[in-house]
């Protein structure tokens, strides 16, 4: 016996009733994407502004005044910072599109994220979670580092926000892990 194919006139219906709309929205995450990756972009602009402004301010860092090693610090903190959130955007782009949009086809598997083979939603959000979190240690190092002073108001702000971020991204982890568990 041969196994029958699917009428493709049968799959044009699908894409017509209800379930096929629904079905085919997720193509609606397409310009988000896009957008991410325009804003992206963006972000990529600044970094390099900043690496320009950082070489040329390369005297006065190394200038013997006594705030220079902090402010130079500070600029790599920052340049840090910068490269944390753009690997943040990276990750929600591949990632939100590899699960909700279309998997990716690759030409050369050497050539592709190990991560995304093995993504899921939750494992995302974790990806996402540590991304945070690196992004709020970099603020309090940088407040921390500052020259001028931080009112404690704004500390605490930090210190709550980055505790947020930990706990949140380690209970994901936790039910992630519990979910992978094999019952016995």
């Amino acid at each position: 016996m041969t196994a029958s194919k699917p009428n493709r006139s049968a799959k044009r219906i699908e894409f017509f009733s209800l379930n096929g709309l629904i079905y085919q929205s997720r193509w609606l995450l397409y310009p988000i994407n896009c957008g991410l990756l325009f804003a992206l972009l963006i972000y990529v602009c600044s970094f390099v502004w900043n690496i320009v402004k950082l070489v040329s301010d390369i005297p006065q860092l190394f200038s013997h005044h006594e705030n220079a090693s902090g402010e130079l610090m500070i600029a790599m903190v920052s340049l840090l910072d910068q490269a944390m959130i753009s690997g943040l955007f990276i990750i929600t782009i591949m990632g939100g599109h590899q699960i909700y949009v279309r998997r990716f086809k690759y030409q050369d598997a050497d050539d592709s994220p190990q991560w995304l083979d093995h993504i899921d939603t939750i494992m995302l959000k974790v990806k996402m979670g540590l991304a945070f979190v690196g992004v709020s240690s970099v603020l309090l190092l940088e407040s921390a580092i500052s020259s001028h002073s931080v009112p404690d108001s704004e500390w605490l702000l930090h210190v709550y926000l980055h505790l947020v971020f930990l706990a949140t991204t380690l209970v994901v982890a936790v039910v992630w892990r519990i979910m992978k568990t094999p019952l016995k």
